[in-house]
């Protein structure tokens, strides 16, 4: 997630900021410390601020069985039932095979807040509408960082070191419940690499007290994003930071749901939990060497914990695929090589990238759409045949035609596009290849670009310091609506 309209520029990520704002909670730099093995929860839990290495203990143990019965990924060799699991390369939910054409909605907790008059009432009404299109999948933000840069939200669920705003966990408490209702499952990322939830560099910030390099300033998207990317990863090696991060994990996993009661490690509505949205091992090719063993250790080690807190459900990264390793498939491989990774993701956004420059049908188009079905074929191949295990087409969107932002203008492009990736869903399901799911950036419902800030008429998919209704589909967008609706109806009739 993360497409500003600039494609001259390296992969511009998001922006969502709702003007609301809250004082920061006090706290101070965090005095956490970790040993290179698992940290268990149950020593996290204990008196944080004062937590120190003889409180960690290396777990390795505990993951040893999974290696040496050969496993994929830890999730195939648990029981099936009403989670959904991993089985040789596929999705199953309660034994049979899972499939399914789902959305991006970020902004689910934030929505569902019970301080935000008429939030939760919207919620519902666009639960309601995605049910109604089959949509059985809805991939949520479940872990923020308040920052006071210019383009991040400055509201995070982490406040600061050790505190967490009640309302937009209860928040998430109410999207899970209602979720849970309607049979449909969630997939949580934990963070982000990019800014606009405050993310890695926000933790960074906290546990070195070094400034972050703004990259919305001087003006909006067009700071220094080379110098910013390398803060944010510089994340992997500040054993504070991770610490902070794996701290808030253990504390979501084990929390319990203020509407239903269920604990969150037990609860069927949720599918995965997803480290961070779109995280990189670093900012250059150069830095390759030293970034990509880190980064892959982290990956490994955070996906161990999580699987030893929760033995339930999946794990995934939230990687855009190769676009975010480089470019290059041997790295992508060795970030998502790890049992404790269940299965791989890939984002496609073809105006971003600058594969596409006037969104309209026609020849470019036709160039456009060949190229992303190709990228999602690589991914496909590296998936089923190295990695073996299933593909999850996690992001990808377009503009109205024309680039228009104005609610009800056409969108013959972006549903002829949507209709040949849902397609190429289907095809893979067919065939029994790893591309198993896709979400599509991302559900605006009813949403309003005109309504007040952060109000709850002013949520649309696209985050608010993006233009609003850019990538967003309306529930007035019908030929969008009926592409996602026929493309989970064809899935349906798979499964029989």
């Amino acid at each position: 997630m993360g497409r500003m309209d600039f494609p001259s520029l390296p992969h511009i990520p998001r922006n969502p900021c709702p003007q609301n704002t809250v004082q920061k909670a006090s706290g101070g730099q965090a005095g956490l410390a970790y040993h290179a093995g698992i940290i268990p929860f149950s020593a996290i839990q204990m008196k944080k601020k004062n937590l120190t290495r003889r409180h960690f203990i290396q777990t390795s143990a505990l993951t040893l069985p999974w290696l040496v019965q050969g496993c994929a990924s830890f999730n195939i060799c648990r029981r099936d039932g009403a989670f959904v699991r991993v089985s040789d390369g596929r999705f199953r939910l309660h034994g049979q095979p899972h499939a399914y054409v789902g959305a991006n909605a970020w902004y689910g907790a934030y929505l569902s807040d019970p301080g935000l008059s008429g939030g939760r009432a919207r919620w519902v009404r666009e639960l309601d509408r995605l049910q109604a299109l089959g949509v059985k999948n809805i991939r949520l933000l479940a872990g923020s960082e308040t920052s006071a840069l210019r383009g991040a939200i400055p509201r995070g669920i982490t406040r600061s070191p050790h505190e967490y705003d009640e309302n937009l966990l209860r928040g998430l408490d109410f999207c899970l419940a209602e979720m849970a209702r309607r049979d449909m499952r969630a997939v949580l990322f934990l963070s982000n690499f990019w800014q606009w939830s405050g993310g890695f560099a926000q933790y960074v910030r906290w546990a070195t007290g070094a400034p972050i390099p703004d990259p919305d300033q001087p003006q909006m998207a067009r700071g220094d994003w080379s110098a910013f990317m390398k803060f944010s990863a510089s994340f992997y090696q500040q054993p504070e930071a991770v610490a902070l991060y794996q701290e808030y994990i253990g504390a979501i996993i084990h929390r319990v749901n203020t509407v239903n009661g269920r604990e969150y490690r037990k609860d069927t509505s949720i599918m995965t939990w997803e480290l961070a949205n779109e995280p990189r091992p670093g900012a250059s090719e150069k830095d390759m060497q030293q970034s990509v063993p880190v980064f892959c250790h982290w990956v490994d080690r955070m996906a161990r914990f999580i699987h030893a807190e929760d033995e339930n459900h999946l794990v995934c990264t939230g990687s855009e695929g190769m676009w975010g390793c480089f470019q290059k498939p041997d790295v992508f491989i060795k970030a998502h090589q790890s049992p404790a990774i269940d299965y791989v993701t890939v984002h496609v956004w073809l105006k971003n990238w600058g594969w596409l420059e006037q969104i309209q049908l026609g020849p470019a188009f036709e160039g456009a759409a060949a190229m992303a079905r190709n990228h999602v074929e690589e991914h496909d191949k590296l998936a089923a045949n190295v990695l073996h295990k299933p593909l999850v087409l996690e992001e990808f969107g377009l503009p109205r035609d024309g680039g228009s932002l104005t609610p009800g203008s056409p969108t013959t492009a972006r549903d002829e596009y949507y209709r040949r990736m849902f397609q190429q869903v289907v095809q893979s399901c067919k065939a029994g290849s790893a591309l198993q799911a896709a979400n599509f950036w991302a559900w605006g419902g009813e949403g309003n670009a005109c309504a007040p800030a952060y109000s709850f008429q002013a949520f649309l998919g696209d985050p608010p310091c993006e233009p609003q209704d850019l990538n967003s589909v309306l529930a007035g967008d019908s030929g969008t609506l009926q592409a996602i609706q026929q493309a989970n109806a064809a899935l349906d009739f798979l499964r029989g």
